[in-house]
């Protein structure tokens, strides 16, 4: 308790919470973010015993939660009723109980008091085990016949399962196999009828039985999470530190020094439950704590079910699904993080962290693309004694001698020209005419994309074509080789040649089948591009921040020698590219500008 004395809340570190409105759709890019998960943690229960004389008897009791439906006669009581009248007859004395397993299924086996029983067994304790039947014993039948046909005889264990009549010591074992299949068929059949109505529920409301940190339940409605906004509070602190540039290592730092109770710590103190355990200092914030809170679509005001599952029945091991496995129902508690907030975290947060030979992060770095290879640019530093250096395609320098692409090089001092330029004309323009604004987003959107898709497709069209087309090449190539017709050499050479072009136009493909999904998935919010736009009403500089939140892409294109000009592509998140000159004067009714870019 002295550690909760020297702890501080929300508003102490000038954290208050805010309400937010959130009706716009997901975006597909949320889906890709696959959120750094712990497996709950399981403490093994620890018990010191005194030593004890040889030659007991164990009398093992389980009870799953399926069993309970069942009622009375399969309950621990039962069980051990009936053990013990059993071992009255037989005259049986040094009885030892096993009952901890209340609540575990029988396919598993990793079970509290059955491995506090086994380890007693091999330290030679037990001479003796009964159960009421062998479905108490487990459902797995191989790992039951292991254990009462192998390991029990071998350490000398006389092994009886009451109401089966089964006698390891009379030998009435020539239908335990039977009952033991029965048993797993039993189990398996209850687990697919579990996992159906869980699939069933999973679309309509949460599974997990905790609230996430910054929400808790509603004491009227114990599905219904309701904003808890002590929690709430810091959670909006976070994202905010976020924004500002904050890793989740200096977030988690910052929470510490000014004693903000970690999650775990938090729902101890308001008697809430928690899957976690506190640590010993209750205000111990981890870097991965801090990046789970950031990547949680619960925060928008959504469910996500199914992120994890096991691999079969007999499993307890987690396995972490696609995002496309997700089950995500929109909407169903108030949201504490804003959309266009939440999306700009992920941009920060999706690797766009390359930093340069001094240590400090390029404001550009993980924006700018190459349109005819898809490439990103790298920074490249001049070395003319100023502080100046431009950008190439990564590409171009894969191979000084073929060059497979050209070098699509820009300096840094005209493309933050540019790019500060095409921003302010955004914000003027929008604040100009932002219902035009939003009605011609409405009315492009759906045409621009269907064009953009067609194009996509047909490209997605030739590559396949051409990879099936390769497959016949290699199998006439072979024939060749075979026949004579061609040298071991050539073959090599050539069949070499063939499947490097293969596996590049299967990366390719892959890469657009992915696009193409997710932009038919994608819906224009033009709506938070204006709530951005409204946040920099007197754009003067540019910084990482101001990129993240108003721009996905940046394509830069070769320059035009001859013209002496270069083109650059902004394509903007939530609108993709639009431009704002060509816009502005038409909504001004003057002469339409040009929309290439001069470059130096």
């Amino acid at each position: 308790m002295n550690a909760l004395n020297n702890v501080a809340n929300a508003q102490a570190v000038g954290a208050s919470f805010v309400k937010v409105e959130n009706t716009a759709p997901l975006k597909d890019g949320f889906l890709s973010i696959v959120l750094d998960n712990q497996d709950p943690y399981i403490a093994n229960k620890k018990q010191s015993e005194k030593d004890i004389q040889d030659g007991l008897t164990a009398l093992y009791v389980r009870l799953s939660n399926d069993d309970k439906i069942e009622g009375e006669s399969n309950s621990i009581a039962t069980q051990k009723k009936i053990l013990e009248r059993y071992c009255k007859e037989k005259g049986y004395t040094g009885l030892r109980y096993y009952d901890e397993d209340d609540g575990y299924s029988g396919t598993n086996f990793d079970r509290p008091g059955f491995q506090r029983m086994l380890a007693d067994i091999k330290a030679g304790k037990i001479t003796r085990v009964l159960v009421k039947d062998m479905s108490r014993f487990g459902r797995d039948y191989l790992q039951v016949g292991m254990f009462t046909d192998v390991l029990f005889p071998s350490l000398g264990v006389h092994f009886v399962a009451v109401n089966d009549g089964v006698d390891s010591k009379r030998g009435d074992n020539e239908f335990a196999a039977i009952r033991n299949i029965f048993n797993e068929m039993y189990a398996r059949d209850t687990s697919k009828k579990i996992r159906a109505a869980w699939q069933t529920k999973g679309r309509s409301e949460h599974l997990t039985v905790h609230p996430i940190y910054g929400y808790k339940k509603n004491p009227d409605n114990k599905k219904q999470w309701i904003i808890d906004e002590e929690a709430a509070a810091i959670v909006q602190k976070i994202f905010s530190m976020c924004m500002d540039g904050m890793g989740t290592t200096q977030i988690a730092g910052w929470l510490r020094k000014q004693r903000i109770l970690c999650p775990s710590a938090y729902n101890k103190q308001n008697r809430a439950k928690s899957p976690h355990k506190p640590p010993k200092d209750p205000c111990k914030w981890t870097a991965q704590s801090i990046s789970t809170i950031l990547t949680r679509l619960e925060y928008l005001g959504h469910t996500v079910n199914f992120r994890t599952t096991k691999e079969s029945y007999k499993s307890s091991k987690l396995l972490f699904n696609h995002p496309d496995d997700w089950v995500i129902v929109e909407n169903t508690q108030d949201p504490i993080i804003e959309y266009s907030v939440f999306w700009t975290v992920q941009n920060i947060r999706r690797g766009r962290k390359r930093r340069t030979t001094t240590g400090i992060p390029d404001m550009f770095s993980g924006l700018m693309f190459c349109p005819d290879c898809g490439q990103k640019l790298y920074r490249t530093r001049k070395y003319n004694g100023k502080d100046t250096h431009f950008y190439t395609c990564s590409k171009y320098h894969l191979d000084s001698k073929y060059r497979p692409c050209t070098a699509h090089y820009i300096g840094n001092v005209a493309l933050e020209t540019v790019i500060l330029r095409n921003l302010r004309e955004a914000i003027s323009y929008v604040s100009q005419y932002e219902k035009d604004f939003i009605r011609e987003m409405s009315d492009i959107s759906i045409a621009e994309r269907d064009r953009e898709l067609a194009k996509s497709k047909t490209e997605l069209t030739k590559a396949e074509s051409r990879i099936i087309e390769l497959d016949e090449i290699f199998k006439r190539l072979y024939e060749d080789n075979i026949n004579g017709k061609l040298s071991d050499e050539r073959f090599i050479k050539l069949s070499g040649d063939y499947e490097r072009e293969q596996d590049e136009l299967k990366r390719l493909a892959d890469i657009m089948r992915r696009d193409i999904n997710e932009r038919e998935k994608r819906k224009t919010d033009a709506k938070h591009f204006v709530a951005i736009t409204k946040k920099y009403t007197d754009l003067q500089e540019l910084d990482a921040t101001v990129l993240l939140e108003f721009i996905e892409k940046i394509y830069v294109y070769e320059k035009d020698k001859q013209a002496k000009t270069q083109e650059i592509q902004i394509v903007y998140n939530f609108i993709g590219a639009f431009d704002f000159v060509q816009a502005t004067a038409q909504s001004g009714n003057i002469l339409t500008a040009k929309t290439t870019e001069k470059t130096a």
